[in-house]
């Protein structure tokens, strides 16, 4: 069975939830719809599909505390501070670096911590089809 780590993208500053969304606060970071905030609700989706010590989160230097304070149950170093924000590509380069250097060989699926996804199901589905890994469902 192939091993999965999931990165979270965390590091955009929301510019397009204004007002809602403040550079201070990004959208990752608010409670937006159901438990918690969206990216706390990322992790809780990245769980499903890994144990919480194959789960990264890569943001900037200037949103570290706010994710320590939203999901300290993430390993610390597993949080991973881009040295300047460029969007996905390099956000992507730096967690596959880091995860290279692990010794991982994996599959590493990417989720952005700002998205809303409602019910597990066809989340589970897409997952379960693009790794080609059957996953067991655990409720939320």
């Amino acid at each position: 069975m192939n091993q999965i780590s999931v990165v979270i993208m965390a590091g955009g500053s929301g510019e397009r939830f204004w007002p809602y969304s403040r550079k201070e606060r990004p959208k990752q970071f608010l409670e937006v719809a159901g438990r918690g905030t969206l990216l706390q609700q990322a992790v809780e989706r990245a769980k499903l599909l890994c144990p919480l010590e194959q789960v990264y989160i890569v943001t900037g230097q200037i949103y570290l505390d706010l994710v320590q304070e939203q999901v300290p149950e993430v390993p610390e170093e597993n949080l991973l501070v881009e040295p300047v924000g460029r969007d996905t590509a390099p956000c992507i380069a730096l967690a596959v670096t880091h995860l290279e250097a692990r010794g991982f060989n994996g599959i590493m699926v990417v989720l952005p911590s700002d998205h809303m996804v409602m019910g597990h199901d066809g989340f589970l589905r897409s997952m379960n089809t693009a790794t080609l890994v059957p996953h067991k469902h655990r409720d939320i």
